[in-house]
């Protein structure tokens, strides 16, 4: 009976460790795994610009139009250059038959395939790539058009953006899907030459291209340094840049660890790596402790085995097959858990299991499970082989209660550190969540018009302003939340570019109301010719002017934004005049903050001298419940979760444009969405917690009942001796606690090491605050104790005459 029940334990905590520890593994070498199945991946690069003004320097992924071209053309060593754009705000597609298809595009050149190798299916990508207004499509998208696997079926056939209904774009050729563990995930590539050689072929500003370039083998792109000078002298005017206290240079980047370099992703794999190693490290122990406790019960039979002759090599294999077994029932009760948990999984990861499969995460699997293969066998084998013939058959009984003390001493620092670390990921996710960004989005609501149709825009303005659930309606160029391009700053009388701002466009009356962001001195812009900015922009204005008598009234000139008026210093750019200061609000997000002063200027609904596609709404608190919509709803009937006032919102703008789909998006669910992969680790950590402590947990109780067994003569003697039970627990907690509170020192430790490394990703952190390793190591103390002291009250309750007629 106790055999079966060793065996049954076994298999729970190598099944559960190795449910959770696989899933774990696939996730991490699915990401490590990314853009690996490129042809030539070692010589593609991306092009990065680097850039210094007045003391501030900062490098981005993205170039001028012309910057890839001129690689593939004047820089000795580059094979090829492409790059790509995008091009419309929205993802959603117009077939012939009128259908609204999802799909991701970008403009790219006809360079494209011969960068990223991806088979061509139909047509001829630098015939499709090379004309205006054509496409090539993957076969998943073209199958979503057809309805058949033959991917030339779809060639000839037309599409429009949802934004440009008036656009037709044809299709002439089809290209195998991108993989999903590839940082370019495109369904819809669009001829370049659609765009425009006024930005395509533009070598400075208007950096909006993501440029690659395929080196020749065995280039060392550091060697390129000199030809890409040259390349910016032919172009670019260096010695008026320079001038004006800028450097600007490019460097190339390999394409393969684009996504891996991320910090973002590094802190998600060194995670992810150590819960699932500690998870499968306490399963094994949990194994070896079971092992030692049988040693004195089995250490008989290894004799007789001896005396009948049996060799090392016989021991070896009589435990392999017992081994195998145990694996063998493991797998099969972690696949049963993965099926299981199977949505948990993808909701988790944010990606099927069966995704994760790639031929990286298949060899790690395997080789970690062969590691925990060889430990089973090999663990118990030298131990079993260790034990004398003679000592065997007088029935060995070494005290084995040191080791098994120590592996669970192992198991509660694994285990203190991961409470400890879901603790301190979980404060930090609350922090992000709940942080006051610098501007109220409590009920904000927007919807989205990207098309550019003036008298629709002011139709939905005017629609919504006459409910009575509506408490404010504005409108803006850009979104805090989406971060922000720049352009430049320099004053009127001085042509030097003083720094680089976050260009937040243009927004309406009524918006910094609507966002409660506060004035800290002047007010909101009435016309064109004034702009207001934050309290950054006037801190950095001090190191180049005199502004100690206010910012308000002051001028300053912005490139990329102008009036039709030909100043004397002949930049054609003329200047704004400040009318007002706001106190600084978040762009971006507490992972991605932009740190740059900011302005924003002023735009006029319906006008045709700017487009404002957000408009945003605030609903009343009386009127929306808590999570009332969510973004997945996309505002349908059948799957809409909103409150009634978001219903009637929704059918007065079905109503006022009854051409549209109308998707209402709550602001703050997409605030939280911006922190997912911050709560998908804290809920991989409480995961990993929860599923350490029940591992860890069976392991104790098993240690608990080896112990009473092997001392209950010892027990009944302090008894009739006058032990009371409180000593007798006394006698068997003392020790573990003891380990216990050592472990989880030593565990805090580590935590605090792992954590501090985890929070360099975001940009404000909480505080690694003592309670949350008091707390973390006090919970797991606590459970400790209480197993304990649950299991021993049977041993102490027990009879002393029974425990000494068994003995």
């Amino acid at each position: 009976m106790k055999k079966n029940s060793d065996i049954l334990i076994k298999v729970l905590s190598l099944g559960v460790g190795l449910a959770v520890g696989i899933v774990l593994i696939a996730k991490v070498f699915f990401e490590l795994s990314y853009d690996s199945f490129y042809k030539d991946i070692d010589q593609v690069y991306t092009i990065n610009t680097w850039y210094s003004q007045n003391g501030d320097e900062d490098d981005y992924g993205q170039v001028s139009g012309a910057v890839a071209v001129g690689f593939m053309e004047e820089v000795p060593g580059v094979e090829a250059g492409t790059r790509t754009t995008f091009v419309f705000n929205g993802d959603t597609y117009l077939d012939e038959a009128g259908n609204k298809l999802k799909a991701n595009l970008v403009c790219a050149d006809t360079c494209f395939f011969k960068v990223f190798d991806r088979p061509i299916l139909a047509g001829d990508p630098v015939k499709a790539l090379g004309k205006w207004g054509t496409l090539m499509v993957s076969r998943s998208f073209a199958e979503k058009i057809t309805g058949t696997k033959d991917p030339s079926s779809v060639i000839g056939k037309q599409i429009a953006s949802a934004d440009m209904e008036e656009l037709k774009l044809t299709i002439e050729g089809v290209f195998e899907d991108f993989p999903k563990n590839g940082s370019l995930d495109y369904d819809i590539l669009l001829s370049m030459v659609t765009y425009g050689k006024q930005s395509t072929d533009n070598w400075l500003g208007n950096d909006r291209y993501r440029g690659y370039v395929k080196l020749f083998p065995g280039v060392d792109p550091e060697t390129l340094t000199d030809a890409i000078r040259k390349m910016q002298e032919t172009h670019q005017p260096m010695e008026q840049i320079e001038a004006q206290g800028m450097q600007l240079r490019y460097f190339l980047k390999p394409f393969s660890k684009v996504h891996t370099s991320s910090q973002g992703v590094k802190t998600q794999v060194i995670l992810l790596s150590i819960v699932a190693a500690l998870l499968i490290l306490i399963s094994l122990l949990n194994y070896i402790l079971i092992v030692i406790s049988s040693l004195v019960k089995r250490s008989k039979e290894v004799g007789v085995r001896k005396c009948y002759g049996a060799e090392g090599k016989d021991i070896y294999a009589m435990l392999a097959k017992e081994a195998c077994l145990h694996i063998f029932l493991s797998l099969v009760l972690a696949a049963a858990i993965i099926f299981a948990g199977r949505s948990i999984v993808e909701n988790l990861l944010g990606v099927p299991f069966q995704t994760l499969l790639v031929p990286q995460s298949i060899v790690a699997i395997v080789a970690v499970i062969l590691l925990v293969l060889v430990i089973s066998i090999v663990v118990p084998a030298e131990l079993y082989q260790r034990i004398p013939v003679n000592a065997a058959l007088k029935n060995y009984t070494e005290n084995s209660r040191r080791w098994k003390l120590g592996l669970l001493g192992v198991q509660v620092l694994i285990n203190v550190f991961l409470v400890v670390m879901m603790l301190i990921i979980g404060r930090q996710y609350e922090k992000v969540n709940h942080d006051n960004p610098g501007y109220d989005c409590k009920n904000l609501f927007y919807i989205n018009m990207f098309d550019g149709d003036r008298a629709a825009q002011v139709r939905a303005v005017e629609t919504l302003r006459s409910l009575p659930e509506i408490t404010g309606v504005a409108a803006s160029y850009n979104l805090p939340i989406d971060g922000s391009s720049g352009d430049n700053i320099y004053l009127p009388s001085d042509e030097r570019e003083l720094f680089n701002i976050a260009d937040q466009y243009e927004c309406s009356d009524g918006f910094y109301d609507l966002l409660g962001i506060q004035f800290l001195e002047g007010r909101a812009p009435r016309d064109s010719s004034e702009i207001v900015v934050d309290e950054k922009f006037v801190a950095k204005m001090a190191d180049f002017a005199d502004w100690s008598d206010g910012a308000v009234g002051k001028q300053v000139c912005i490139t990329g934004h102008s009036h039709p008026v030909t100043l004397s210093n002949g930049m054609g750019v003329s200047p704004y005049t400040i009318s007002g200061v706001y106190k600084s609000y978040l762009i971006g997000s507490l992972i991605w903050k932009d740190p740059r002063p900011s302005a924003l200027f002023y735009g006029e609904i319906g006008s045709g001298e700017c487009w404002m596609p957000h408009i945003l709404f605030k609903v009343a608190d009386s009127s929306v419940a808590k999570g009332s919509l969510r973004m997945t709803d996309r505002c349908h009937p059948e799957r809409s979760e909103g409150s009634p006032a978001l219903q009637k919102v929704r059918n007065a703008l079905e109503q006022a444009l009854p051409d549209r789909e109308i998707e209402i998006i709550s602001y703050e669910e997409k605030m939280r969405a911006a922190y997912a992969d911050v709560r998908k680790v804290r809920n991989t950590m409480a995961l990993g917690a929860v599923f350490s402590l029940l591992i860890a947990l069976m392991g104790l109780i098993g240690f608990i009942r080896d112990e009473s067994l092997r001392r209950s003569k010892e027990m009944a003697v302090r008894k009739i001796n006058g032990a009371t039970s409180q000593d007798i627990v006394g006698v068997f907690t003392k020790g573990i606690l003891e380990l216990s509170a050592i472990m989880a020192v030593l565990a805090c430790v580590a935590a605090f090491f792992v954590a501090n490394k985890l929070l360099e990703m975001f940009a404000e952190k909480v505080s690694l605050n003592p309670l949350y390793f008091i707390g973390g190591s006090v919970l797991v103390l606590a459970i400790v104790l209480g197993v304990v002291v649950l299991n021993c009250l049977k041993i102490a309750r027990a009879n002393p005459v029974e425990s000494l007629k068994n003995e």
